[in-house]
């Protein structure tokens, strides 16, 4: 029912598609309801990465005839065919009844951008027939053309990932930013691998720049990393955002990755208005 679009102006190494990933599993593993998670590169890219479904398909070998994906969508798209009952059976579960993913376009070779903006729209369409939430890694960089403009059309919410380096917030503060066309589009602004330490923190960021919107901070977790480089994001995320929970937080303790991946979930779900579909399993999430 409602697509939340994950992006950042900084090529590489912001960890937006680390986050869209995270954020995805810990809805998933908190509260009731389907969840799409895709992106709009090539297949194994992105929030695939860090996901165990290119061994899946290398070890199934029913796997490896199954056909899936925006390639596969792309065809049903052309036929007419694609519908609310059908997308699911291209996508790959990640989360049993909870979490699929819609892998890449195979398109090697192509120059992008691989997608068009009609397809985007028509599957985005029917993804939001079917499931609660659909979470889009529309990528990184100064790669913004029809078909992010497509994706962040139909979302309710953006989340943008920045980082403590001044430069890269001199560039996106004090320039004209794609997201800024979308002026009704709710905005919630992600710092990841964040030092609390660091002079360039939440509050100096906030005077300097006279920002007085949503903004979340996410700590550098080496887990994670590890996590994500071994493709076993999903045991990771699961074990951080069920360990520690509920849990009162001491005055001056400084806030944990799980946590913070945690608040923004709640974040996006109350901003997106996801909460009418999605039921939390506990009051604590």
């Amino acid at each position: 029912m409602s697509t939340i679009l994950f992006w950042s102006p900084i090529k590489g190494a912001s960890g937006s598609s680390s986050l869209a990933a995270a954020i995805a599993i810990t809805i998933g593993n908190l509260y009731r309801g389907r969840l799409l998670l895709t992106h709009l590169g090539r297949r194994h890219t992105g929030i695939e990465s860090g996901l165990p479904i290119q061994e899946y398909g290398m070890d199934d070998p029913t796997l490896q005839l199954q056909e899936g994906g925006w390639d596969a969508a792309a065809r049903l798209v052309l036929r007419g065919t694609l519908s609310k009952e059908n997308i699911r059976n291209y996508t790959t579960p990640v989360l049993e009844h909870t979490l699929d993913v819609l892998e890449g376009t195979s398109s090697f070779g192509a120059a992008p951008p691989l997608l068009s903006p009609g397809l985007v729209r028509a599957v985005l369409d029917t993804a939001n027939q079917y499931y609660d939430l659909t979470l889009i890694d529309a990528g990184s960089g100064a790669g913004w053309g029809a078909v992010q403009h497509e994706a962040c059309a139909r979302a309710k919410l953006a989340v943008l990932s920045l980082t403590q380096n001044m430069r890269e917030l001199d560039a996106y503060f004090e320039s004209v930013s794609p997201l800024s066309t979308y002026s009704s589009l709710p905005l919630l602004i992600v710092l990841g691998k964040y030092d609390v330490h660091s002079q360039v923190n939440e509050a100096n960021i906030r005077r300097r720049y006279g920002y007085k919107g949503a903004l979340y901070t996410v700590p550098y977790n080496t887990g994670f990393m590890d996590a994500w480089n071994r493709r076993d994001v999903i045991g990771h995320v699961q074990r951080e955002v069920r360990s520690g929970k509920g849990q009162p937080r001491k005055l001056f303790m400084t806030v944990g990755w799980a946590q913070s991946i945690r608040h923004i979930s709640k974040a996006i779900l109350e901003a997106a208005e996801s909460d009418l579909r999605l039921k939390a399993l506990e009051r604590g999430a």
